[in-house]
Formats: structure tokens, C-alpha cells, sequence
């Protein structure tokens, strides 16, 4: 019987299969971007079947090896520090020849704030007035027709200027097109980030013989949620951890003024498969004003304080965590729930997605505490801006649910948030 042997070549393929395969692997699992805080130490350790080098060209960054004791055949763990506030960017090379990866290090000044989790009112008048939906004006002879559709106008259009005049509020959009007399009405509105002229012409209703435009408006805001944190130094503030926007366009709201008030929680609708649940409060009689809102964006609402941070028991003054520092496990939230009080709530973060900075569904919880379960089902609205901690630091907010699991939902990194706050200053 002839002894079979394996041919040079097919043994070559394989070893270098499984190179490549470990190469991609060991690029796949490397993270592109870390947040440090400065004067903190982090740990960069990684498994790999290369022996990897880490080096940076960047002043405010130092790179060392970690612990002896922990260095394998296989995991190298190299120490992080960046000594101020700024970027740098971390090459990653096998056998300190071949480059693999550039890892980009952001570094942000390590603070405190006061994580919060207090209900607040919101009050929101537009920049502009908004337009929730296009519709015809009947004439005499039952047609119908559309000024505002021949004019390019869409829902969600923010109506800047009509007739050469700013428009504060539906009161002044009203003014102009009775006073139009049935004349052309250059308006100037917004979509999105960019900025047009139009010309609308306003036709004499059937019904009631008045001007009309063919447009549905809306020029404010107002609901409930929950204020995230204090920066008592710079006398600002983050709520909600999402932006407000409108219920019947989707787009987000452009602040013209607003204000952030004190909340009492009236009621619970605890939530259930499919049917999301909801605290439901009310504004005082005199609702004491916390703060002005100056921006309502993607990462919520964030204004300056009207209060002395320091008169009151607002929160938990403590360090902030990056999301480089974020684990899977055991967490917690702060929220009102019950007698108007602030509670701790214990949590369980089960996903965390690092890629997507920009994005306010960076982490995934879950509720473990029995308490809040009975009270609500786990997140409902109104939730929105709970105060996420981990190992003592604030680290996100609680910001959406799962529609058909209460019990889950989504939380934003609390480094984003301060980013938008720092814009205050």
C-alpha cells in the first residue's frame, strides 16, 4: 500500500490561508478609534498570532507595554495615556515592519458633572414655522388646487420669511397671506441644512371666501423627559439623549427659543409587547425654569442654566467614562419613577457598537432591576435622557426602546452629549 504525502504546494496554501485569514481577523477585531481621558491609563490588549508593535508620533500620546506578567505568545498589552486634550493617531505594525493599522485616539478632558435623571417639562417655540402638511384650498367651483404644492413647498419645510417679513409664529404667516390680497408672497424657508426663495400665491377659499395657502403649521413643542447632567462648572446642561422632532413630519425641530422646566411625574402606562408604556406628568402651576434651550439635535436638547447648580441637590456629581471604556455587563440608570424621587436601577448593557459615533444607538440595555419591571415594564417614554453609570462614571442615556421588548432598548455615549454641550460654553 502506497503511503500518501502531502505536496509542498497544498501545504504552502494552507499556511498562507491562514495567515491572511488571522491578518483580517486581527484587523476586524482592532478597534479604529479610541477616547481616553487625560492623565487616565488605558489598557490596548489584543490576541493575535502576530507579535504587534504599537507607536505614535503624536506628543500628547504615550505608549508603552503593559504588564509583563501578562504578555503571551499570543496578547500583548500595551499602555495608554495621553497627556492632553486633542487627537493622535496610533500605528499598529507586525513585527514592527508591516503596517496594519491606524487607530485613531481622541483624548478629552477628564471632569465631573452631575448625573441627574430629574423629570423636566420642555417647552420648544420653532426658528421658523413648520410645515406639517400640504393640502388643497376648495374654490367656488369645487376644485381643488395647491399655492403651496405649485410653489415647491414639502412637509417639513421651515418657513423662514414671508413677504420680506420674519416669521416668529403662525400669527405672522396668517397676517401676511389675509393682507396678500391675493398677491404673489416670496417666501424664503429651509430644508434641512440648506436654505431657498420661493413664490407662493394665495387663493380665495369656497368655503370660507379667505386667502389660503394649501399648508398645515406648527410653530412649538412641548413634553416630558429627563435632564441627563449638570456641567455645574460651565453652567450648562444635557436632557433626552435624542432630538425632538416633529410628530407628523419626523424632522427635527430648529430652536427659536425654549425652556427647560421642573416636572412632576402624575402616572405610569407600564409597557408591553408591541405597545410602548409612558410616564405622563405635568408642569407645575409657577414650574420652576432650569435653563433656556439654545440646540436641539441628534444627541438631545442643551441649554444654559438659569439655576445656581449648587443651591440644590440636583444629582450625583461624578467622573465621566469614554465609550473606549464602556464594557458588556453589569450597569445602571437613574430615574424618577416613583414619589418624585430619583432612584438607582440596576441594568445589564448586552451590546456595545463603537463604529458609529454619530449615532444615538451606541449600546444596548436591558432592565434587570425587579423594581422598575413591576413599575413600568422596563423603558417607557418619557425615560428618554436616564442617566447611564458604569464602575462610578456616568458613560450614556437611556434614548429609545424596543418596540417589542420593553424590557431593552437603546443608550447613547455620554461623550457625544458633552460634545454638543462644549458648543455652549
Amino acid at each position: 500500500m502506497r503511503k500518501r504525502t502531502l505536496k509542498p504546494s497544498f501545504i504552502i496554501c494552507v499556511l498562507v490561508l491562514v495567515i491572511m485569514v488571522s491578518y483580517i481577523v486581527t484587523l476586524i477585531v482592532l478597534p479604529g478609534n479610541i477616547t481616553l481621558l487625560t492623565g487616565e491609563n488605558y489598557t490596548l490588549s489584543f490576541k493575535s498570532p502576530f507579535f504587534l508593535q504599537a507607536h505614535s508620533k503624536s506628543n500628547i500620546l504615550k505608549v508603552s507595554v503593559g504588564n509583563d506578567d501578562a504578555l503571551t505568545a499570543f496578547e500583548t498589552p500595551y499602555s495608554l495615556i495621553a497627556t492632553e486634550e486633542g487627537e493622535a493617531e496610533l500605528d499598529l505594525k507586525i513585527f514592527g515592519v508591516i503596517p496594519l493599522k491606524t487607530v485613531q485616539v481622541r483624548s478629552i478632558v477628564n471632569r465631573q458633572v452631575i448625573a441627574c435623571g430629574l423629570p423636566i417639562g420642555i417647552k420648544l417655540k420653532t426658528d421658523g414655522v413648520v410645515i406639517i402638511n400640504v393640502s388643497g384650498v376648495t374654490l367656488d367651483d369645487g376644485t381643488r388646487v395647491s399655492p403651496a404644492e405649485t410653489a415647491g413647498l414639502l412637509s417639513g419645510d421651515v418657513l423662514i420669511k414671508a413677504g420680506g417679513k420674519s416669521l416668529g409664529n403662525i400669527s405672522d404667516l396668517i397676517s401676511v397671506v389675509e393682507n396678500s390680497s391675493g398677491k404673489p408672497i416670496k417666501i424664503t424657508y429651509k430644508r434641512g441644512n440648506a436654505q431657498y426663495n420661493t413664490t407662493i400665491t394665495p387663493i380665495k377659499s369656497g368655503e370660507d371666501h379667505q386667502f389660503r395657502v394649501g399648508i398645515w403649521v406648527r410653530d412649538s413643542s412641548a413634553g416630558i423627559g429627563t435632564l441627563t447632567f449638570i456641567d455645574a462648572e460651565n453652567k450648562v446642561y444635557g436632557a433626552l439623549g435624542h432630538g425632538i422632532n416633529d410628530i407628523d413630519t419626523g424632522s427635527l425641530l430648529q430652536v427659536g427659543s425654549g425652556q427647560l422646566l421642573k416636572s412632576n411625574i402624575e402616572g405610569i402606562k407600564k409597557g408591553m409587547k408591541g405597545s410602548p408604556g409612558e410616564l405622563s406628568g405635568e408642569f407645575l402651576s409657577n414650574p420652576k425654569i432650569i435653563g433656556d434651550i439654545e440646540l436641539n439635535c441628534e444627541f438631545g436638547v442643551f441649554g444654559r442654566l438659569c439655576v445656581d447648580p449648587k443651591s440644590e441637590k440636583w444629582g450625583i456629581s461624578m467622573q465621566i467614562g469614554s465609550h473606549s471604556a464602556v464594557r458588556v455587563g453589569k450597569a445602571s440608570i437613574l430615574a424618577c419613577i416613583n414619589n418624585n424621587t430619583v432612584d438607582e436601577y440596576e441594568i445589564e448593557i448586552q451590546r456595545i457598537a463603537r463604529t458609529d459615533l454619530v449615532s444615538t444607538k451606541n449600546m444596548v440595555i436591558r432592565i434587570t432591576d425587579q423594581r422598575l419591571l413591576d413599575s413600568t415594564g422596563g423603558i417607557v417614554q418619557g425615560m428618554s435622557g436616564s442617566p447611564i453609570l458604569q464602575d462610578g462614571r456616568l458613560i450614556g442615556a437611556v434614548t429609545h426602546v424596543f418596540v417589542n421588548d420593553p424590557m431593552r432598548g437603546y443608550g447613547v455615549f455620554i461623550e457625544s452629549m458633552l460634545d454638543k454641550s462644549n458648543t455652549l460654553k
